[in-house]
């Protein structure tokens, strides 16, 4: 679509038929409004689809020329070093994850969320460059053991049965065979496939493993993990809202389950409400994220539309001030 094209409820469908999730419109009630993608787009596309290409290749055996089990480090180091790169010049995960956050839950979209925010925590805790590439690798292959789980049971709706957890508690076990045999991955990337679910009190799998035994990238993969897994959504839920996710993480923490320099570490990075997201308030108006609030829960927004979607004189809001307007849903 050309510039000043007007979006018509066809061309919307046609879009999300193309796998379209998102356009950048032109609105004079948020012109003022800049968001800076934190991941360029062409970078973006490069990784997710060489992710999901790698992904089914290791968990069929079939690898195409282009990545060879061998050559996957060497495949995926340039790609994750230029995130890396572009996620300190624009801030990280913390200053915009807009165009993520529209994802839907699906495996490499998901690998790929995950790695951002996991590599935004790593900066923020100092990791070593090198470090940094083999996080970057080792989160976005840590899901591939769920490839060879059966995908009925994966994408079942319901309440999944004792059987169908244990099955797909395997994929953490398979997914760390799976890198372990194939390529030449680093032993800190391959741990992040085996860790993921284990918890800082002994209560996660496949191993119950506690404390110092879960390698540092486990323990901030896991934080990520479960925020955008919470965040996205499923066949069996809607997508939580950023906030309700985070009190969820931190009621865990509470408990004693994740890292307590891993909690930190994303409550001082990561922005919930990013710049230019749009929200659904509690008086149904429409609105747009303009700027964080002191507390990142609840930032300042500006409403545009009205419950009918007619547009509105713009006011602001700042949510962190006001008891009766809250944010009820995110709109993607």
């Amino acid at each position: 679509m050309a510039r000043g094209v007007v979006l018509t409820e066809s061309l919307i469908r046609r879009l999300g038929e193309v796998g379209v999730r998102a356009v950048c419109i032109e609105n004079q009630a948020t012109d003022d409004i800049l968001v800076r993608e934190i991941v360029d787009e062409r970078t973006k596309v490069q990784l997710l689809g060489m992710t999901y290409d790698t992904l089914h290749e290791l968990a069929t055996a079939q690898f195409t020329p282009c990545v060879q089990p061998k050559r996957l480090r060497q495949s995926f180091a340039p790609v994750v070093e230029d995130v890396i790169a572009q996620l300190k010049e624009t801030g990280g995960a913390g200053d915009q994850l807009s165009s993520v956050y529209v994802a839907d839950g699906e495996l490499f979209h998901h690998s790929v969320n995950v790695t951002f925010y996991t590599l935004t925590l790593g900066m923020h805790m100092g990791l070593t460059k090198s470090e940094l590439i083999d996080l970057g690798i080792g989160t976005l292959l840590h899901d591939v053991g769920k490839l060879c789980v059966d995908s009925r049971v994966l994408q079942k709706p319901g309440r999944l049965s004792d059987e169908e957890f244990e099955e797909i508690k395997r994929h953490a076990q398979l997914g760390y065979d799976i890198l372990t045999r194939e390529g030449d991955i680093s032993a800190r990337s391959s741990i992040v496939a085996l860790q993921h679910h284990e918890r800082m009190d002994g209560s996660g799998y496949p191993s119950g493993l506690a404390g110092r035994d879960i390698h540092l990238f486990s323990q901030l993969s896991a934080v990520a993990d479960v925020y955008e897994a919470l965040t996205a959504n499923r066949v069996y839920r809607r997508a939580f809202l950023p906030h309700d996710a985070l009190r969820m993480i931190q009621q865990d923490h509470d408990k004693g389950r994740f890292s307590d320099s891993a909690v930190q570490a994303f409550r001082e990075t990561i922005s919930i409400y990013p710049i230019g997201m749009s929200v659904r308030l509690s008086n149904r108006h429409l609105a747009v994220v303009v700027r964080p609030s002191q507390n990142l829960q609840f930032p300042v927004v500006r409403a545009i539309e009205d419950q009918y979607g007619q547009v509105i004189a713009p006011y602001e809001i700042d949510l962190a001030n006001v008891a009766d307007i809250w944010i009820e849903a995110c709109e993607s």
